[in-house]
């Protein structure tokens, strides 16, 4: 695909189109594309496979969609899109928000005056919390009996040392972060957990702020700050769009991917999505691998099968679904993708 295409960087309510006062990706001005009360912000520029990008030209585009949609939260909320959305031109965008427009307001009502703010928190000196562990009397015993055998021995010992001590240090990291996040939950609507950095890292995670109450939350994470300051640092990222909430990803379909799909559960030209299910249970049940143990081609017969149930329970949510190649193309997703809540 060549030629100028569309770079989605989110959401907005408006009704109007307008100049953002951004320069976007590949230096596209930016601006809002409405439909009705919601507006896509978007920049022009050449259509890009951004999985094929060097990591030093992603990183890039990457600073400039986080700038320009936290440039763009400044005067009103927004949802992100997920990044490397491209769409081909303003007839495809208006089809993406016509078939988004309600999920789209939805969300917007739902992050109506709310921010995200990242909180981590570290231990100060990572060095002496290992040295304690370290000093524990099952560890501390294993260790001794370790330094008194033959290698070949002690190998074995040495393994079990390492697995108490990382039971250890993720006891107390569960158990510092459940103190921690019991303080700062309740001045939050939601949180989500992110990936720990490194072992130092007791926790990393964004927490859904309303406006109003920014500065409540950051008072508590400062106390804590203050009441933990010999042993654990804590650090603040935000306010920013609610990425780690309600971001969408816009998705489309191949026809030849679809028919294919369609052909491997033996479905016809329409369909709704029991009929999916049920040629996908027979099937299954059909070439299950525990019936074929040690065959290669069942396994992979199998992976098929599943992974054309995948496509088509993906395209086909409701009702009957036409598999025209002039439905196929037309066809989008756009829908707001969330991590699964901590508990």
């Amino acid at each position: 695909m060549t030629g100028n295409a569309k770079f989605i960087y989110g959401f907005v309510s408006a009704n109007e189109r307008r100049d953002v006062g951004l320069m976007g990706i590949d230096q596209g001005e930016v601006s809002t594309f409405p439909y009705q009360d919601v507006a896509a912000v978007v920049s022009d520029m050449p259509f890009t496979l951004f999985s094929s990008l060097p990591k030093e030209a992603l990183l890039h585009n990457l600073t400039i969609y986080q700038s320009v949609i936290e440039s763009v939260m400044k005067d009103s909320d927004i949802i992100p899109v997920k990044f490397g959305t491209m769409i081909e031109g303003e007839e495809e965008l208006k089809r993406v928000l016509e078939n988004g427009h309600g999920s789209i307001s939805e969300n917007l009502k739902q992050m109506e005056g709310k921010i995200e703010l990242n909180v981590a928190a570290v231990w100060s000196d990572f060095e002496t919390i290992f040295k304690e562990i370290g000093e524990e009397e099952g560890i501390k015993r294993l260790r001794e009996e370790a330094s008194s055998k033959a290698p070949d021995q002690a190998f074995e010992i040495k393994i079990s040392v390492g697995r108490l001590v990382k039971e250890s240090l993720d006891k107390r990291k569960e158990e510092c972060a459940s103190l921690i996040l019991d303080v700062l939950k309740k001045e939050a609507e939601d949180y989500r957990a992110h990936g720990m950095m490194d072992d130092s890292m007791i926790m990393n995670t964004a927490f859904l702020i309303k406006e109003d109450k920014q500065e409540t939350f950051e008072k508590k994470v400062r106390e804590l700050d203050s009441h933990n300051q010999d042993k654990i640092n804590f650090r603040i990222v935000g306010p920013l769009p609610p990425y780690s909430f309600s971001t969408f990803e816009i998705t489309k379909v191949e026809f030849a991917e679809l028919n294919q799909a369609r052909e491997t559960l033996g479905l016809g030209k329409e369909f709704a999505p029991v009929e999916i299910r049920d040629a996908y249970w027979d099937l299954s049940k059909k070439f299950h691998p525990d019936k074929f143990p040690g065959d290669s081609e069942a396994q992979e017969r199998f992976e098929e099968i599943t992974n054309a149930y995948q496509i088509l329970t993906h395209y086909c949510q409701a009702g009957r679904c036409s598999f025209s190649e002039t439905d196929v193309r037309e066809w989008l997703s756009v829908r707001p993708v969330v991590q699964q809540a901590t508990v």
